[in-house]
Order: C-alpha cells, then structure tokens, then sequence
C-alpha cells in the first residue's frame, strides 16, 4: 500500500516533517544482489538487512525511493521466518515502514529479506543506478550501467538506512551478461557461469561504510594499471574510449595516493582502486574503492587539452582519493558536516600538489579566480559567502532536497580557507599530527566537527574550538574599516559584516568575527595579531604596513568587492585607477584577477547603452596592450617545454584579448585552418578561446556556417577536448536564431552530461540575447524543469538563467513569476534561487549607484569614440 500519511514519522508537510531514522534498530550488514536489464532500463535485486535491536520495536523503517518492494520476510535469531504481507510507503520522506508481527525486545539480532525492482535512471539524472550509451567493441551503441549513492540515491537501488552515521558492512553480487565486465567496491571473490548468457560477479565483504559509498559499474570495459602504489590503481573505460589516454591519469593517482597515505599517516585499508571513466556522468564521486568521474577527467588525450585542463585533470582525481581516507574512512556523522569531506578533500589536493607539482603553485591557483568560467575555489567563496542566500559551513539539513543544495562553494572552498588558516595558526606540521589523530580515533566511524576540534587541540595544546568555530558555525565574514592616527602611531580597525548587495541592516551583523590581521611591517610579519572585537587598536609603523601580507590578488578582488557593494566610499572610478597601475603587470595569477574583475564590470553593465559598453572594451584593451605587445605573435604560439604558467598565461591573455583587433583576426586565420583539416594548426590552450571568439562576433549571421562546421566537429571528432571546447563555444553565439538553436542542441540526446548541458547554460547567460532566451525557456518549461532536474546541477541551471540579468524590472519580473510557482517545486532549488536573486540585486544596485560616475570616468580618460 501507498500511504500519504505514516503515523510511525509524523505528518507529511515538509515545513515538520523529520527525514531522519529512528534509533530503534541498527543496520549492521548488508547481504545484496542486483541484476541491472540494461537494455530494457530496469533492474531487480534482492537484500538481506541484518539488524541490531536497540528499543524493544514494532516496527522498521528504511529508506526507499522509486523501487517497488515485492517481498518482506522477517527472519529472527531462532531461524523463525515471518511474510510482511505490506509494507507502508511514505513518499515524501522516501520511506518504507515495515510493521512486524510482534514487538521485537531490544538486545535481539534479526534479519529482514526483500525482493525490489526498480528502472535504471538516464544518466543526466545522476542519482541511483544509471546508465549511458557508448560503443561497444563490435561497433554498435551499447548501454553502461553505474550508480551515483551521494547523496541520497541508494535508497534508489535498494532498501536501506541511507543516513551516513549508519555504518555497515556489505556482501555483493551482480549478475549480468557473460562479455561484461562488473566492478564494485572491493575485490572479486568468485565468478560463476550461471547461464549460457549470464554470470554472477560477487565481491568480497567490505570495511563498515557508509551507503552513499556503495558503487556498481557494469560494461564492456578496458583497464590501464600503475603498480606505483602498493595496490594495484587501475583506469577502467570503454572501448570506445583510448585506455592509453589514461596514462597521465593513472599516474597521478598513484602519486595522489602515496602523498595522502604519507600526509595522513594511515594505509589506504582496500585491495585494489578503481577509477572508472564512466559515459555520460557528469563530475565524480569518490566510492570507496570503485571511483567514478565523467570520461574527460581520465580518458582525454594529455597532449590534446590545455595546460588547465590538464591542471584541472589532476586536481580532480587528487581531490577525489583524498576522500578515501576524508569521507570513507572517517564519515560525518550527518550531512551538517560534509564540510569534513569536501573541504579536507580540497585542503589535501592543494597540499599534494604542492609537494607533487611545485611549480603549479597550488595554493596560488586557490587563491586566484578565473575567467571565462566559474569562478575557482577562494573567490567563489568570497561571492558566495557575501551573498544573502549564504550559508554557514555547518548548516542545519533535513530533507534531501536541502542535502543536495550545501554542494556549493561555502562547503568545499570556504571551509577548505578556514582548513588553510587553522593550518597556519597551529603550524602545518602541527595541523596533520592532530588530522592523523582524528583518522586514528575514528577510523571506520562517524565524526563531527567538534570531534576534530579535540583532535587538533589535543596535538597543539590550544582551544581550536573557541579560536575557529565561528567560522564555521556562522554565516558571512566581514570588511573591516581602518583609520590611521599619526599621533598615537596606531591603527583603529573596525569590522562590520559585507554583504555585496549593499547595506547591511542589524540584525545580520550580530557576528563579531576572529580576523588574524598577518600585518606586514619593514619588521616582517606578524602573525599573532587579532581583531575580536567590533573594533580595537594596534600599533603600526604608519611608514609602512598592509595588512593580509602577501595578497596582490585580494586587493584586486577586495577593491572590487566594496566597489560592488557600496558599503564604503569606494567607487567604480576608483577600481579603474587602480587597475590602470597594472599595464606593466607580469603575474599569471594577478592578470586573472585583473580579468575577472573586467568581467565583472562588463557583466553588471552588460544591459546598458552601446557606447558605453565599447568604452569598457577599449578601457580593457588599452589595460592589455603592454603585455599582447610585449608577447607579440608569442601569444599564439607554444613552444616544447613550456611551464604551465607560461602556457596558461598566454591563454588566459588571448582569450580575453577579443578588443585586439590582431587577436580577433587570429582567431579567425587559425580556425578557417583547423576547419580546412589542419587540426594541429590551433594548440589547445587557445582552442577554445578560438571557437568563442569567432561564434561571439556580432556579425554572425543565423546562415553564417561557422556555428554549422563547430557542430559537426562535435558530431564526428574522437577528441574528448576538442568536443568540450566546441560545447563551451557554441552559447557564445549572439544571433536570436543560433541562441534558440543552441538551446535546443543542450537540451538534446547529443548533450550527455549536465556538465556540458550548463556549460552551454553558462555561455548563453553572458550575453543579452542568450540571458532573454534562457529567461523565456525556464518559465515556458517551468513543470518540465522541476521534474527532470534537481540537486546542485539543477539549481545551477535555474541560477544560469536568473542570474544575467541587471535591470530593477528584469528582478521584479523574476520575483512575480517565482511567487506564482510556491507550491510548483520551487522549494527543490530555493537556496539556489535565492542567492541568484541576490546576487542581481547586487548588480542593480551597483549599476544605478555608478553609471554616471562610470561614464564620466571613461569619457575623461579617453575611452568614448564619439563625445558628442
């Protein structure tokens, strides 16, 4: 039966309802097996649950999302066996209540046994069991069965307690078709012919773990192997795929593993990893033993990505294999603390490649933003964090639709900064004594974040506790306002909260925020000075000081931070004078700066009259001549054995050098070439830059056949780079008639990922006609889009197409239609939502507050061709 309402879990309204377990039985092992019908898109399985009996008991309630439970045998610890005849259904709650025959006294061990079924989900849903096409080894499209469990989609696979502190063991088996090959978290134990057509995999009995760890892979696949390591790291892919574009990959995870086992000071405790390339999946996810990420993050071709790509590449594989010591071997105990995952994951990749790849500069990379994209780590944080719609980094969560929204840049970036200054506080080597504690004392357990508090406390004889909780425990961080007294020879520092939409009423700056001010003197650094309060005063030698040394990039995004928000006297004409002192600049990483803050600008005045949107254009241009000039026809050409930065920097100059009339007609020369078959002709650290200089010509016509030769590149080249490069292009395409075609592409089957789904969103909000048409299509598919999408992928889209806008009616426009559609599902992307709104508001206002002075500024300094 299917209940709307289970009186064993209170009321169904969601405002109440309480999504977690009761404590009455715990789940202590997990007998499971699974046989996926690719073709047809199902699957059935059977489980036996064994249960601990905490309270005496009359019932058992598990998790359980879109399968149907067929049967329910409870079986006790005398061998009694007893039919369920129904079970309760509670959908809201993805819920199954299992009433038993007799109360069940606490102490008692028993079992309960259940039949399912279920369908295989497409693969752009990311969650459950999925599957995806490729092509097979006899040339014909094949279909690839894989499972997402984070958060909260093995409940979709099998009956279960889907809580991460509800640890388990597990036993599998698969049973599939005799030329496929069947990976799971651990190691297989036997294989046995069961049919002319089917075999049965079954796998050895893992550690106590979570469930949103549990993973299956089904397909016909090929393996590359490193034995660097001292178990045996695999790269699975399909063939279709080139299992030898897997050697750059394969050798960055035994190099990531042997760092994270020295750093944390514990064996990784499984036979063998797998990281499999898995069709259509979009990012990755980190299951214990048996990770999977989207084909381009481990089969894309070394020589034929970018130094980026190939930076972003390791990154990824090193962040997911931090999670098997951070997130599998220790787990949080509920999702308030995934910061524990995802932050450490961060911390741990930077701090390897740091040691692996010094001249990265890894935590440069951090700091610095990007253009051209999302914003990267560090700075995402800071535009997230000052965002109304932020949240603190430990955030209460209940209903999965919450869990899936706290994916963001708060939980990973934001928390992996707090990570970095408790390091620097304590001493790095002090910070991993008290990690390798924490693993230590809850190793194949659940912690919290107070738990690692004591952990790093106990090692350095300090209260971590009260030094950092704030920073977690609370929203937001703050700008602090200093005033020099010459007399006293001291400084009057004083700390308000920054929020970028402005004004900040109240009761939203209650927090007073423990700021370590690493002030720089001719004496050198002090780095024991605090701010605690809502204002105090340090001496300083008014000769010479800065406060946060060492930071030339956040000055540029701190300038331009308070310039958006109008907190302070700061103005936009004041961020043009700054930047004009960098025509002599030389630095990768404060050059991205420099072009991300150009960017900003152009985007929150990108609705404003013609004029002055080429004014900026030339203001930019002129910013770059020095450094293009300086490079010359170096900007486009790349030699053997350049360093990543020197490649990077090119590319991140030519890709924003469109106003530079060479740069342009470049761009145009070397992709007639490549179009002409020349391929070879475009390194890939300018290919996508090439793409999307020519699509985001205005003179591109809906009849122009640029936009036609990049589709069918896409549709017939074998390079993974070359696909993602025309996907990140084609939004770039300003012409009414390719905007519609290239929504109508993103949302079709030739798009797998949600990855490259939003990668098109993403373009097609940089400009006006792509924001007006993706504005049109969200509230003409409102219903379609609540149903198909959810999650951090879903609210991206949604985000993508509010978030363009800059306009007082453009907002009001969105506030009236989302007040229409309370109640219609926009509570699954409410925080994504809401911080979109913020973050227009912030543009608006800083739009209205500056667009004369902004005028002015660039009329005076020469940038308007025509004055009159």
């Amino acid at each position: 039966m299917r209940d709307n309402y289970n009186p064993s879990i209170g009321q169904s309204s969601p405002e109440n309802a309480d999504y977690r377990l009761p404590k009455n039985v715990k789940p202590t092992h997990y007998d499971l097996h699974l046989e996926p019908d690719l073709e047809n898109g199902s699957f059935g399985g059977s489980v036996v649950i064994h249960f601990d009996v905490l309270q005496d008991t009359k019932f058992i309630l598990l998790n359980s999302d879109e399968i149907k439970i067929l049967t329910t045998v409870l079986v006790q610890s005398s061998g009694k066996s007893t039919k369920i005849e129904s079970v309760h259904y509670h959908e809201l709650q993805q819920t199954i209540m299992i009433p038993l025959p007799e109360s069940i006294p606490a102490g008692s061990k028993i079992r309960i046994r259940q039949t399912f079924k279920g369908r295989l989900n497409s693969s752009k849903k990311m969650s459950g069991f999925n599957r995806s096409r490729y092509i097979g080894r006899d040339g014909k499209p094949k279909w690839f069965g894989s499972t997402q469990g984070q958060p909260t989609g093995i409940r979709q696979i099998f009956p279960c307690a889907d809580e991460p502190g509800l640890k388990a063991t597990f036993s599998s088996a698969l049973i599939v078709d005799q030329g496929l090959t069947a990976l799971s978290n651990m190691d297989i134990a036997s294989e046995e012919k069961i049919s002319s057509d089917k075999k049965k995999v079954v796998f050895n009995k893992t550690p106590l773990m979570s469930t949103y760890l549990v993973a299956f892979v089904v397909g016909e696949l090929n393996y590359i192997e490193s034995n660097d390591y001292r178990v045996p790291v695999r790269i699975y892919a399909t063939p279709d795929r080139d299992i030898k574009q897997g050697a750059f990959c394969v050798d960055v995870g035994a190099r990531a593993m042997i760092s994270h086992e020295k750093t944390f000071g514990s064996p990784y405790p499984l036979p063998k990893l797998d990281m499999v390339a898995v069709p259509g999946h979009a990012g990755a996810m980190e299951n214990w033993g048996c990770v999977i990420y989207g084909e381009q993050y481990l089969v894309s071709d070394e020589s034929d990505a970018s130094a980026k790509d190939n930076l972003s590449k390791a990154y990824v594989v090193t962040h997911e294999l931090a999670h098997q010591w951070f997130g599998n071997i220790v787990t949080p105990s509920w999702w308030d603390s995934i910061w524990l995952n995802e932050s450490f994951a961060d911390w741990a990749t930077y701090n390897a490649a740091t040691h692996i790849w010094p001249e990265w500069e890894p935590w440069s990379e951090f700091v610095a933003g990007h253009p051209n994209g999302a914003l990267n780590a560090y700075q995402s944080a800071l535009a997230l964090d000052s965002n109304r719609g932020s949240h603190p980094i430990e955030v209460p969560v209940n209903t999965p639709s919450q869990i899936s929204q706290i994916f963001d840049s708060i939980t990973y970036a934001k928390g992996c900064t707090i990570l970095r200054m408790i390091s620097e506080l304590l001493g790095v080597e002090v910070f991993i004594e008290g990690v390798r504690l924490h693993l230590k004392r809850h190793a194949f357990g659940n912690a919290t974040t107070n738990d690692l508090w004591d952990s790093l406390g106990t090692v350095s004889g300090q209260d971590v506790q009260k030094i950092i909780s704030i920073w977690t425990q609370k929203v937001g961080y703050p700008v602090l306002s200093i005033t020099e007294d010459e007399k006293s020879k001291t400084i009057e520092i004083l700390q308000h909260r920054f929020l970028q939409s402005g004004k900040v009423p109240p009761e939203a700056d209650r927090v007073l925020y423990p700021v370590y001010l690493k002030t720089k003197t001719q004496q050198g650094i002090d780095q024991k000075s605090q701010l605690s309060s809502r204002e105090d005063t340090f001496p300083v030698d008014l000769q010479f000081y800065k406060l946060n040394a060492g930071q030339t990039v956040g000055l540029i995004s701190d300038l331009r931070a308070v310039a958006t928000a109008g907190q302070t006297e700061i103005h936009t004409s004041h961020l043009f004078a700054f930047l004009s002192h960098f025509k002599n600049e030389g630095n990768y990483f404060v050059w991205r700066q420099i072009l991300v803050c150009l960017q900003d600008i152009c985007g929150a005045w990108l609705f404003e009259d013609s004029s002055t949107l080429a004014a900026l254009k030339r203001f930019q241009a002129d910013l770059m001549s020095k450094v293009l000039g300086d490079l010359g026809q170096d900007l486009w050409s790349f030699k053997p054995g350049e360093s990543y930065k020197e490649q990077s920097f090119k590319a991140v100059l030519f890709g924003n050098a469109a106003g530079y009339e060479i740069v342009k007609l470049t761009a145009s020369y070397l992709f007639d070439q490549f179009m002409d078959g020349d391929t070879k002709a475009v390194n890939p650290n300018i290919r996508k830059a090439v793409f999307r200089i020519v699509l985001s010509d205005p003179k591109l016509s809906d009849n122009d056949d640029n936009y036609n030769k990049l589709l069918h590149v896409f549709r017939t080249t074998s390079s993974l780079g070359t696909r993602s490069d025309v996907i990140k292009a084609l939004g770039h395409a300003t012409c009414p008639t390719l905007v519609q075609k290239t929504l109508d592409f993103a949302n079709s089957t030739e798009v797998r990922t949600t990855t490259d789904r939003n990668a098109i969103f993403s373009a097609l909000s940089g400009h006006q006609n792509g924001i007006d048409a993706l504005w049109k299509y969200l509230t003409g598919n409102w219903d379609e889009i609540v149903g198909e999408r959810g999650g951090i992928m879903g609210g991206r889209f949604v985000g993508f197409c509010v978030q363009g806008f800059t306009r007082e009616g453009q907002l009001r426009e969105v506030e009236a239609f989302l007040k229409r559609q309370k109640g219609n599902g926009v509570e699954k992307f409410e925080k994504f939502l809401e911080q979109s709104l913020d973050a227009v508001r912030a543009k608006v206002g800083w739009v209205e507050r500056d667009r004369k002075e902004v005028r002015d500024w660039l009329r005076a300094n020469g940038y308007y061709e025509d004055d009159s």
